[in-house]
């Protein structure tokens, strides 16, 4: 399965270093790991090989890429792992919320999740029922299980 860990951003410098933008809640760029991204419905694998910090991006050498020109055409790609990570209890991958049915804590279906936004003070779930949208933080004190198929919150007056 791929997992979306990133896009490049611009090229930098003239010795093939690319700036990278991460959507990753993991630390998916490591000197010598293999990712990959898809130009022109072809897969075109990379192997790190330098990575340092920016201001708010990564710069990244890739093995065999040397200079500027090798890497303009990967400028706009969306870097990809197929990588799972290993979770700690209590974290989840976003694809895996999705779609599950929502219930309060009486048994009552509230709706689907539909959505996972990121805010400055951290995640939301968002959940829609009969083309009502909700919001509810992504936090234990509304969530209060979360299931194969459902999660259960602790619904509170004017939460949904």
């Amino acid at each position: 399965m791929a997992y979306e860990i990133g896009k490049i951003l611009n090229t930098h410098g003239i010795k093939g270093e690319v700036k990278v933008k991460t959507n990753s809640d993991f630390d998916r760029f490591k000197k010598n790991k293999k990712i990959y991204t898809v130009i022109k419905d072809e897969r075109v694998d990379l192997k790190i090989t330098t990575v340092r910090e920016a201001k708010d991006h990564l710069i990244i050498g890739f093995d065999a890429f040397d200079n500027i020109n090798q890497v303009l055409h990967l400028k706009g790609a969306v870097l990809y792992t197929d990588e799972k990570p290993k979770l700690k209890k209590d974290e989840f991958h976003y694809q895996d919320l999705i779609g599950k049915r929502v219930i309060n804590q009486h048994g009552v279906e509230v709706g689907y999740v539909t959505d996972i936004l990121e805010v400055p003070q951290g995640h939301l779930l968002q959940i829609e029922k009969d083309e009502k949208k909700s919001l509810v933080p992504f936090v234990g004190a509304f969530v209060k299980d979360i299931l194969e198929d459902t999660i259960t919150i602790e619904e509170i007056e004017g939460l949904l």
